[in-house]
């Protein structure tokens, strides 16, 4: 990119975790000066931008017409939630962020998972979804502890990762035990020892990460080991155009809860898996 753009100076990301482009990018603006700083821009309102280093968090606009409330993310759904407001969070806690603006929101959920890392003044991490957990089997892992996961099994095979979903894999007759599946497109062409030592990284990373997981993962009683396709090169381009949602407005869903979705998906990825 110096090449192209010798004067750039920032890149903005957002909206998704930059963690598996990030060596992508420094591939990228290698003998640039461009610095990368993410920003926390949603529909609802522009709510923090980074004005430090990468991990650092993104400190929070409070002069931009939105009132903030945290909930934290274990009471969503209870009947009669804590709601903090800015100046009573608490560094180290999973809030869902609730807003009322003057363009008529009212404590709306936006869906996300915040985690401050410090008060004064505040500055967050976007940390997940609330949409994005699997626990079809009890196992709880959250998106953040998926995501770091995979980044951390495509470095165990210097591979980089276009993109990713993951679901439950259910049993198909009474007795057996189910799993998750991973669907993963690749930067480049994996091999099938490359594949195998993705999953098995993949697996050891969610079990350090995740008490409940390695519990069902213990002695394969409770939870097969997960599997993985490796999807063509724009295979989910090619999906997301299928379904109607291609295009800088929408993502592809990491984490799919939804069965019928989700089975999509896999007869889609099964018909195309990366060639050897």
């Amino acid at each position: 990119l110096a090449d192209f753009f010798p004067d750039l100076e920032v890149i903005t990301h957002g909206g998704v975790n930059f963690a598996p482009y990030r060596a992508r990018f420094a591939e990228w603006l290698g003998g640039s000066r461009a610095e990368t700083r993410e920003v926390y821009a949603a529909s609802e309102g522009f709510i923090a931008g980074a004005d430090r280093g990468e991990g650092e968090g993104m400190r929070v606009n409070l002069d931009h017409g939105i009132f903030y409330e945290f909930v934290p993310v274990g009471e969503i759904g209870s009947a009669n939630p804590t709601r903090h407001w800015i100046g009573d969070i608490e560094p180290g806690i999973d809030y869902a962020p609730a807003l009322t603006s003057c363009a008529g929101l009212w404590a709306y959920i936006v869906g996300d998972i915040v985690r401050f890392l410090e008060r004064d003044p505040p500055r967050l991490l976007v940390t997940g979804r609330l949409s994005y957990t699997l626990s079809a089997f009890g196992e709880h892992l959250t998106g953040e502890e998926i995501e770091a996961a995979v980044t951390a099994a495509a470095a165990a095979i210097s591979a980089g990762v276009r993109d990713f979903a993951a679901g439950a894999r259910y049993p198909a007759r009474a007795g057996e035990i189910g799993g998750h599946l991973f669907v993963v497109e690749f930067e480049r062409g994996v091999s099938d020892a490359e594949l195998a030592r993705f999953a098995e990284t993949l697996d050891r990373d969610l079990m350090r990460r995740n008490l409940d997981y390695e519990a069902h993962r213990a002695g394969g009683y409770g939870l097969h080991a997960p599997q993985v396709i490796a999807l063509h090169r724009g295979g989910f381009a090619e999906w997301m155009r299928r379904r109607g949602r291609l295009g800088s407005q929408n993502k592809v869903p990491r984490v799919i809860a939804d069965p019928g979705l989700f089975a999509d998906l896999h007869v889609f990825a099964e018909a195309n898996r990366q060639s050897p």
